[in-house]
């Protein structure tokens, strides 16, 4: 009987705590949805012209099981806009994130959006922001009150018989002494492209790094402007397609400014030097992320924006995109909506 007893108070135990434990579980969602109209159009010398007009949408559920973790799984729906969904891609979002007051971490594949700021145009291009949504790695951010650090890991292609292995190691940080004007900070990315499974001599391994050390100042509480920022710096490539040639090495100037006054704004961005992407017309977009205009000497981009509706669930954005380089000239109309919802 008392042996009875015994187990009966110890099963009660058990459920307690796992009762407990479920009930410390707290269920997450988010909803994404977007859509862009981009119509590039220009003289076609590095860049066709193209139309893109399509909408996203990216639910996610999760659990949070400690103050600080949780996991989520969802997809990405891209559908062009078009009567029936033939073109449309899903792909799927499923990790674990780890958030405390410094340190961040996620791994699996999870979505951009958790950069601290979206990337350079060097590092990465405008429409694959629009069709790839997520990092497929790891990521590992730390913050502080003068200053950041992250780097993440994208595993970009799988080998296969017909598919090179790719992926990127980058990492970006930027630190503020006390003196809140000026900012200190750099890029840097490794690109690895690899062979295929089973290639035969025809192929060879390409290592590709870029550098982007940079100063700057950040006026932004010294003017009637709400965002003042201009950052300068190099600018490198440090490229090698193994067994066929040597290191090459091309660099040069690069030179970022943002003004913001209310819902306008005005970004310049400019390089002159060595053409950064000495491959790119043997493995173009498989290889480089960045804007196919590093292909040249010189390349200047001028952004006009108006946030035209913008609230702390939504922001439309109207853009016009001058994008000059040596011997060509694209320009873009855009608008692009993104909308989040949800308890992350």
């Amino acid at each position: 009987m008392i042996y009875g007893l015994r187990r009966f108070w110890a099963t009660v135990g058990i459920l307690l705590a796992v009762s407990v434990n479920i009930s410390a579980v707290e269920p997450t969602w988010s909803v994404d949805f977007g859509s862009v109209f981009d119509n590039r159009e220009g003289d076609d010398k590095m860049y066709e012209d193209k139309t893109f007009f399509f909408t996203s949408l990216a639910p996610e559920i999760g659990l949070r099981f400690t103050a600080h973790d949780r996991i989520a799984g969802g997809a990405v729906w891209i559908q062009p806009l078009e009567n029936g969904v033939r073109d449309g891609k899903i792909v799927p979002t499923l990790y674990y994130r780890h958030e405390s007051d410094r340190w961040k971490f996620s791994m699996g594949m999870f979505p951009r959006t958790q950069l601290r700021e979206p990337l350079p145009g060097f590092l990465w291009n405008d429409s694959l922001s629009y069709f790839q949504r997520n990092i497929r790695g790891a990521l590992v951010q730390y913050e502080e009150r003068n200053g950041f650090f992250e780097a993440y890991i994208d595993w970009r292609a799988i080998q296969t018989e017909t598919r090179r292995e790719a992926f990127n190691v980058v990492f970006h940080g930027e630190w503020r002494p006390k003196a809140k004007s000026f900012l200190l900070g750099g890029h840097v990315m490794m690109n690895h492209f690899a062979k295929t499974r089973h290639a035969d001599e025809s192929q060879s391994i390409v290592d590709n790094f870029l550098v982007n050390p940079y100063i700057g100042v950040d006026l932004s509480h010294n003017t009637a402007l709400d965002s003042l920022v201009v950052k300068a710096g190099g600018l490198f490539t440090v490229e090698r397609y193994r067994e066929y040639n040597g290191w090459k090495t091309p660099g040069g100037f690069w030179l970022d400014a943002i003004f913001e006054w209310r819902f306008l704004g005005l970004k310049n961005s400019l390089y002159a030097g060595g053409k950064l992407y000495p491959l790119y017309g043997k493995f173009g977009t498989s290889l480089y992320q960045g804007e196919s205009y590093y292909q040249s000497s010189f390349y200047n981009r001028t952004d006009v924006y108006a946030h035209v509706l913008r609230n702390r669930f939504m922001d439309l954005e109207a853009q016009l995109n001058f994008n000059l380089a040596k011997g060509c000239f694209m320009f873009y109309q855009r608008l692009v909506l993104n909308i989040h919802l949800g308890n992350i």
